[in-house]
């Protein structure tokens, strides 16, 4: 997580204006495939440390290259950011299950080559010449790539501060929801139920959240997703009743899906258009890097003593995001 902040922090504010993300998505992915070759031939402890370090600070980077792609889309064509994204947790699922599958024939090794193979296809695919080529908006600002004097801006603070306790909240979630649900009986094909239940719900605000959600602003979507981790976590931390952990299952389509779809909002169509690369370098490296990394290691101290009160902090931290919410920050 830590190499993945410095991924943003230290490549996203090279990239100058709209028209330099593909040429940024291309070199990145052409290193993640240099990165991924050199694992399959360097052996041993510390190269396997070094370009792990080197993978996540590279393929980390990807990602909101492709969400600032996505947004300039979004202002210039009308683009329907869920119904792309959807094909995100779409690919994840099929990977998953053959990944899974492939396992029980082949060596563990099968999952680096399906990595490179992947990261393969991405870089080929950046090659093409896209029919809308991408456009800074008109401003009578000009357009930044620093970030620290964006993120001095009280609304950009605000931005990053909610959305970092929300998406950062899922940290005791990724990382020890499957060994809670192991700890109380749980088998494990109900387990893989429950993520089951997570990934649909995910799935459908992605595909319709556009319609359901026209009418709402940035700030109302985040307030709800707000509230929807409030209750997620407080059920995941009092109760080990399944139909109320299915419940909780199901607010994953708030919690992590509603909230994505609300940054993105806010960065294409709320917040001053020069601004917007910095901002999605920030989203990225502070809400769904920095913030989950916090709160891993956070969680790691403190799951083997209070165990299921790890998901209760959440839920606390998800509240901080309520009252940032309800205040209107200085311009």
């Amino acid at each position: 997580m830590l190499a993945r902040f410095l991924g943003n922090v230290l490549l996203i504010p090279r990239i100058k204006g709209a028209a330099q993300l593909l040429p940024g998505l291309r070199w990145c992915s052409f290193a993640s495939v240099m990165v991924l070759t050199s694992l399959c031939w360097l052996k041993g402890y510390f190269w396997l440390t070094v370009l792990t370090l080197a993978a996540n600070f590279f393929i980390a980077t990807l990602i909101p290259l492709g969400d600032a792609i996505a947004t300039k889309w979004v202002s210039q064509l009308k683009l329907d950011y869920g119904r792309v994204r959807v094909f995100g947790s779409v690919a994840f699922i099929i990977s998953s299950t053959l990944i899974g599958i492939g396992l029980t024939h082949f060596s563990h090794s099968l999952i680096l080559y399906a990595t490179l193979g992947s990261l393969l296809a991405m870089w080929g695919l950046s090659l093409l010449t896209p029919a809308s080529p991408l456009q800074d908006e008109e401003s009578t600002e000009p357009h930044s790539s620093r970030l620290w004097p964006v993120l001095k801006q009280p609304y950009a603070l605000k931005f990053v501060a909610v959305t970092a306790l929300i998406q950062g909240s899922h940290a005791a979630y990724y990382a020890y929801s499957t060994l809670y649900w192991k700890s109380i009986d749980y088998p494990e094909s109900t387990i893989g139920y429950l993520w089951s239940i997570g990934v649909a719900l995910e799935m459908s605000i992605l595909i319709f959240g556009s319609k359901w959600f026209k009418r709402w602003n940035a700030n109302q979507m985040f307030l709800l997703a707000a509230f929807g981790a409030v209750l997620r976590w407080g059920i995941f931390g009092s109760t080990e009743l399944l139909p109320l952990m299915a419940l909780s299952q199901g607010l994953h389509a708030l919690t992590f899906a509603l909230t994505q779809l609300a940054a993105i909002k806010y960065i294409a169509t709320e917040a001053p258009k020069h601004q917007a690369i910095p901002l999605q370098a920030l989203y990225s490296a502070i809400a769904l890097n920095m913030g989950t990394a916090l709160l891993t290691f956070l969680s790691s101290s403190l799951y083997e003593s209070i165990g299921s009160g790890i998901f209760l902090i959440m839920a606390g931290l998800s509240a901080l995001a309520i009252p940032l919410l309800l205040v209107k920050p200085k311009n």
